[in-house]
């Protein structure tokens, strides 16, 4: 059974990091189009602010599951480093509880959010939004599966922090 968890995580992992690059690739040449489109002569299409917004918003919710995983999501390091490791460990399995908690409880809302949106359709791409609206389900289904994963010790552990000085 941890055999098949474990690649359903990789797999999952896989499928977030590849609709990371794909989001970030995305912003990145329909900001572009938008850039040239300052140049003179260079025609900057409608479209191109509403598949910028979408595809940072995607960019969010493909990253923020593996950012769980690895435990780079943002958290107040001054209170728990200090702590000793068992201690750590402790703080971080009830955030961990705590983030399934508050995704399985949005669920349901979300869902009806996308349930909500089917027959809208975006103005400039002329597309359904329940493809754009898709991203409410996918934040807290992301969240509460990697959540899950790190309370069964799938875990990235990250290298400690240096919190020297930078001057």
């Amino acid at each position: 059974m941890r055999i098949f968890f474990a690649a359903l995580v990789a797999g999952a992992q896989a499928l977030c990091r590849a609709g990371t690059l794909a989001s970030f690739v995305t912003l990145i040449g329909v900001v572009t189009l938008q850039i040239l489109g300052r140049v003179p002569g260079i025609p900057s299409p409608a479209w191109t602010e509403e598949v910028a917004r979408f595809a940072l918003v995607y960019l969010v919710a493909f990253s923020c599951g593996i950012a769980l995983l690895r435990g780079e999501l943002v958290n107040v390091d001054m209170f728990v480093t200090p702590l000793p490791a068992a201690a750590q460990r402790v703080v971080e399995r009830i955030v961990d509880v705590i983030t399934l908690g508050f995704s399985l409880l949005i669920l349901p809302g979300a869902w009806a959010y996308v349930s909500g949106s089917v027959g809208e359709r975006a103005r400039s791409l002329d597309m359904p939004m329940v493809i754009v609206y898709a991203v409410t389900l996918l934040i807290p289904v992301s969240l509460a599966f990697f959540s899950v994963a790190r309370l069964l010790g799938f875990a990235r552990q990250r290298p400690p922090a240096d919190h020297g000085e930078l001057v």
